[in-house]
């Protein structure tokens, strides 16, 4: 009879530990998804100093345009960036990057709250034959020993 008493108030204790209008929030939060992409358009152009091809760039948080007028940072070792800094309009930002004069692959960086992404770019050479071989950033061929 007493193990029926303790056994009884223990199940109690137990219950009145939990309460089924408990307010904790016991379900986690989903984390936010962010996506940001460079792209170049066209990805490659002549290196002539005045071709141009369009920088786009498109960022989003849980597949929805980030804010307008959210800052993107590009970068880039070769060519010439109109702007630089950009800003999105409907998640998306523009800019415009003007060929270099030297032929080879450059890189093109975007950065935007935290986040990067980064694009090749060829400049080709303008007298280039069917042999030239471009070159990268750092001057090294694209050769294969």
């Amino acid at each position: 009879m007493m193990r029926r008493v303790l056994l009884t108030l223990s199940l109690l204790w137990i219950a009145s530990c939990t309460s089924p209008t408990d307010s904790t929030d016991d379900t986690t939060q989903a984390e936010d998804v962010y996506a940001l992409t460079v792209q170049a358009l066209p990805s490659a152009i002549p290196a002539d100093g005045v071709s141009k091809l369009t920088v786009f760039v498109e960022y989003r948080i849980n597949d929805q345009p980030v804010a307008d007028s959210t800052r993107v940072i590009l970068l880039n070792p070769m060519g010439t960036l109109a702007a630089g800094t950009i800003y999105t309009m409907g998640g998306v930002a523009l800019d415009t990057l003007t060929a270099d004069s030297v032929a080879g692959i450059g890189w093109l960086v975007a950065y935007a709250d935290g986040l990067r992404d980064s694009t090749e770019i060829m400049f080709t050479s303008v007298d280039a034959g069917p042999d030239a071989l471009p070159r990268d950033s750092f001057g090294n061929s694209d050769a294969r020993e």
